[in-house]
């Protein structure tokens, strides 16, 4: 590719960014005035060891890009990835419908790799071919799990024009030089804040010619080899080292600032590291990245390591949702803190499986008793529940605002239900079933304002089940109306015979309801719930 078409592509795709950048300009002016005046959000800061402010949107550019380092597709993604992925989407979630804040993401896809090439050889096929495959693959795995797509998705091999351009600055600065192979190297000690991320020593230069000058030095460009795919620059022929390539196609977005850059803990040393020197060197700017967004790992429950390919402790996505829905295993990284280790196994996701529950038990508990279903009086006034509501909000608003603590929030949530399940349902009267309804206009808005509430911030999240409509949708045939008809049927038909039941104590027709509602959660997952003489149902996925 020429410099001028490479420099007419990289226009267009700059001008795509802008049309992005510009809508968002023109329907959040009122955004950017709260961003500006009124962010409280702060961030962890590997550089300082501290939480830093968020710097918000300014007048010179009205949106806040978010850069995330995405998978080398060499082989399936596995459960460690998901959990990135899912903790960085949550984050996304988070500044978006939380803070207000107008993003442009993007995620790039390393498609050449020395993994890559060795894997496509044992198995006798092309290295684009084997790329290609786990790319799909991966997409939609991070659909299956409800990870939102970046706004811009990159892959290497469509950005080598840039990359070489971007090596050959670098070089031209005298960041960079080139060995006897023809490789070219990044020469840290000519940048005098290396290991801004991770304190890094640099050693004394090696004495070998045409090599390396210093060890902490790293290849910008790999020189060819037989049998080897390349590209031809004017440096020579070969493909690109991997911190180049999230350097340059980072900037070729977002050009000398990054708002936010995330990827796993495991990428600070080296690649971000390397990144952020290159960068700064390349675009002559104190610092590249505003705020880095490292992700704990992933271990498996009783082992200390994070889950690898290498050590063969893996478990891939497809497997994972064999056996877990993919909002269990999201409540599992909402309730630890995103830079902290997440322990999976069987004990970890019954918490996280129970949670879940808890919340969608309330949102059946509550619908009962805004639709009139509970005969039970209110044991709480709606002024008290109203100022449970605002406090959940305050405590919500100020873990959030604290390098987003889930975990509390997720606790506030549950705090919130708990009160209010405590005033809607009262064991006494539900033992009675001759006690009547005594619900307040003003009590079923306190409810309905709580359980709305609840519901929309757990959605933030990106749990989908949460979703009023969710479990209809994710039946497929089961929304059909004949279908529903019947099911109504037997459950209008059940309760006739547990007030039969009732009124002449006959334990025989209570075994005959309680088989019912078994058998009705067993082979369509509706679970029925009694409320004095009445009885409701949902659909509740398994």
């Amino acid at each position: 590719m020429s410099k001028q078409l490479f420099l007419f592509s990289s226009k267009v795709r700059l001008l795509c960014i802008g049309v992005i950048a510009l809508t968002m300009f023109q329907r959040s002016y009122a955004i950017r005035k709260y961003c500006t005046t009124k962010l409280g959000l702060r961030l962890y800061d590997g550089r300082g060891k501290e939480k830093i402010p968020v710097r918000a949107v300014d007048n010179l550019r009205p949106f806040l890009s978010f850069y995330t380092c995405g998978p080398t597709v060499y082989d399936s993604a596995h459960i460690g990835h998901a959990s990135c992925y899912v903790r960085l989407d949550i984050i996304q979630r988070i500044l978006r419908h939380h803070f207000r804040l107008p993003l442009v993401t993007a995620m790039n896809v390393t498609d050449i790799d020395d993994k890559i090439i060795i894997r496509a050889n044992e198995r006798n096929v092309s290295w684009e071919e084997l790329a290609r495959h786990y790319e799909v693959e991966f997409w939609r795995d991070l659909n299956r799990l409800n990870v939102k797509m970046p706004d811009v998705k990159l892959r290497v091999t469509e950005h080598i024009p840039a990359i070489a351009l971007f090596v050959q600055t670098l070089v031209d600065k005298g960041f960079a030089y080139g060995t006897s192979d023809g490789s070219i190297y990044f020469e840290t000690s000519q940048y005098e804040r290396y290991g801004k991320l991770q304190k890094v020593i640099i050693d004394q230069p090696s004495a070998t010619t045409g090599e390396k000058r210093h060890p902490s030095d790293f290849a910008l460009w790999k020189a060819s080899k037989p049998g080897e795919p390349f590209w031809t620059t004017n440096f020579g022929n070969g493909r690109p080292g991997w911190h180049i390539e999230c350097s340059t196609m980072a900037s070729h977005i977002f050009g000398n600032r990054v708002d936010f850059h995330a990827g796993g803990l495991d990428l600070r040393f080296p690649h971000h590291e390397n990144e952020e020197t290159q960068s700064c060197c390349y675009h002559d700017v104190p610092d590249w990245v505003v705020h880095w967004i490292h992700t704990g790992q992933l271990h498996l429950e009783g082992q200390t390591h994070k889950m690898s390919k290498s050590l063969q402790n893996t478990v891939s996505i497809a497997e994972l949702l064999e056996q877990y829905n993919a909002d269990e295993f999201r409540m599992l990284c909402l309730l630890s803190h995103y830079r902290s280790v997440i322990e999976f196994g069987p004990e970890s996701m019954t918490t996280a499986r129970n949670v879940l529950r808890k919340f969608e038990s309330f949102f059946s508990d509550s619908k009962a008793y805004i639709d009139g279903l509970k005969p039970v009086s209110f044991n709480a006034s709606s002024a008290s529940l109203l100022e449970k509501m605002v406090e959940t909000q305050s405590t919500i608003q100020r873990v959030l605002e604290n390098d987003f603590n889930t975990a509390s929030s997720i606790q506030a949530l549950s705090d919130l239900v708990s009160s209010v399940r405590k005033a809607i349902n009262d064991p006494e009267r539900q033992d009675n079933p001759n006690s009547s309804p005594l619900i307040g206009a003003s009590n079923v808005g306190a409810v309905l304002a709580a359980t709305e509430y609840v519901r929309g911030q757990l959605l933030t999240y990106g749990l989908q089940s949460m979703d009023s409509s969710h479990h209809l949708q994710s039946k497929g045939a089961q929304t059909d109306n004949s279908l529903e008809r019947v099911i109504e049927a037997l459950v209008t038909t059940r309760s006739e015979i547990r007030q039969q039941a009732i009124n002449t104590k006959d334990k025989q027709l209570f075994r005959v309801c309680d088989q019912l509602r078994e058998c009705l959660m067993k082979s369509s997952s509706v679970e029925v719930k009694d409320h004095g003489k009445t009885s409701s149902w949902t659909f509740r996925k398994v």
